[in-house]
């Protein structure tokens, strides 16, 4: 199922939340290589913009909602951007962005995002040192202040999807859970069997 894209108000950027913009999964894989998953940001971000937009064509049929990393292309339905990453003013597709704590999820507000990742929520192999973790008392603290869709990111692996959900989170977003398995489709399946069983 792709995601319906609607068109941006007249005279400002800043758009209101609207389900129809919202991601179709609970779990959205961060990753840089082409595998199967229901949501995914696809990073590849080393690659030049026409190796990453080729790669982003092969990722397009295995997902129903395909977000760039820090790049807009029609091939997608949405940008999920860095925290320096500029906000599009004339964009139609999903945007989200990365966030770190409260004030940064309140300026993607602000700005009109249509969800956050915010992390780390727990220590990560992924990014290790990457600010202190926020635990799931800050993921619940920020989920419940949020106005848009709250995916917990950083150390989320299986095991730890339900506590997170129970949090508050609108969903996961996972990377080293995936990127470490050898049976990456499985791990897919596992995580998101304990965000709906957990």
């Amino acid at each position: 199922m792709r995601s319906v894209r609607t068109p941006l108000p007249s005279s400002d950027h800043r758009r209101p939340f609207s389900p129809k913009r919202a991601l179709a999964s609970e779990l959205l894989v961060l990753t840089d290589v082409v595998l199967s998953a229901p949501a995914v940001v696809f990073r590849a971000k080393g690659r030049p913009p026409q190796v990453r937009r080729e790669l982003a064509k092969l990722m397009r049929d295995h997902t129903d909602c395909l977000i760039l990393a820090s790049m807009i292309d029609p091939v997608a339905d949405g940008v999920h951007l860095a925290g320096f990453d500029h906000y599009p003013k004339v964009y139609r597709g999903i945007i989200g962005r990365s966030c770190h704590g409260l004030d940064e999820v309140r300026q993607a507000e602000l700005e009109g995002v249509d969800y956050v990742t915010v992390s780390p929520i727990f220590e990560t192999e992924s990014k290790p040192g990457y600010g202190p973790a926020l635990g799931l008392g800050g993921l619940g603290r920020i989920a419940r202040q949020a106005h848009v869709p709250v995916y917990a990111l950083g150390g989320i692996d299986v095991g730890r999807v339900a506590a997170c959900r129970d949090a508050g989170a609108a969903g996961v977003a996972v990377q080293g859970a995936v990127a470490r398995s050898s049976h990456p489709q499985d791990t897919i399946a596992a995580l998101l069997d304990e965000w709906h069983t957990g």
